[in-house]
């Protein structure tokens, strides 16, 4: 996969504000990714960033998705953490979807270090928030950092888990982990029915390989999801039945940055 020639691509038809007419659309550009980050959260999310970058230790992973493309099941924290974890205008992201949608339930399928799940309940606290991982020692390390009494960390695989769910609808849904296209299409069908018509989808690492990109193109035309958005590195889906398919490649800010 060349990132950079997808980024080239990306850039070439991504649209300004401007330049949408759909009002979820405008109001998500123009509202939500303008939504305020109190200082308070930023010297968080700084400390904990910098106590996973000097941390040193080595871990052994359970990896059941597609596995690293650069590091053994015995890695340092520190090295999983400069090609794995959430980093800046996409973690912003999920604070302020979190923060500007209110979202009551969540559920995170991919925990790792916690960040995505600290910056998901920093954005709105009272939300209740299931983080799913199968790593034990991964998990182990997001709750050092995560206090908040309304996150449910549950180690199992995302199969297992998702086999077990009865009578749950969730408001937002973020998948970050696996990395198989085939397998983000089924946990997509399984959790179509613990979904709403108005449940927000994030995708991370669309386009982490040529598979994952397949995946992204078949979700932009799937028929049960009328909204899709194109954040380069993220995807965000939403099902809005009563509305016209539309699809929408947007400028978002500091993406080389944040990869």
């Amino acid at each position: 996969m060349h990132l950079i020639r997808e980024y080239i691509n990306y850039i070439r038809k991504a649209q300004g504000r401007h330049q949408i007419h759909s009002p979820f659309v405008y109001n998500f550009m123009d509202s939500c990714l303008k939504t305020s980050i109190p200082q308070e959260h930023k010297n968080n999310t700084r400390r904990i960033r910098t106590q996973l970058k000097n941390n040193q230790s080595v871990i052994t992973i359970s990896d059941f998705g597609a596995g690293s493309k650069k590091m053994k099941l015995s890695r340092k924290v520190s090295s999983m953490y400069k090609y794995s974890a959430i980093k800046g205008s996409y973690a912003d992201l999920l604070y302020r979807l979190s923060n500007f949608y209110k979202p009551n339930a969540i559920l995170e399928l991919g925990t790792h270090f916690g960040v995505g799940t600290f910056c998901l309940s920093e954005g709105n606290p009272n939300a209740q928030i299931v983080s799913v991982d199968a790593c034990s020692e991964t998990q182990k390390i997001a709750k050092q950092h995560i206090k908040n009494k309304n996150i449910q960390f549950i180690q199992s695989t995302f199969d297992v888990y998702l086999s077990g769910l009865s009578n749950q609808k969730f408001d937002l849904i973020y998948i970050d982990g696996d990395h198989r296209g085939k397998a983000l299409l089924k946990y997509l069908q399984i959790l179509d029915n613990f979904s709403h018509d108005d449940t927000i989808f994030v995708l991370d690492d669309i386009r982490w390989s040529k598979d994952m990109l397949q995946a992204w193109n078949d979700i932009i035309v799937n028929t049960n999801f009328h909204l899709t958005l194109d954040l380069f590195k993220m995807g965000i889906i939403v099902k809005k039945s009563s509305k016209e398919k539309e699809h929408f490649v947007l400028k978002f800010n500091n993406v080389l940055t944040s990869l």
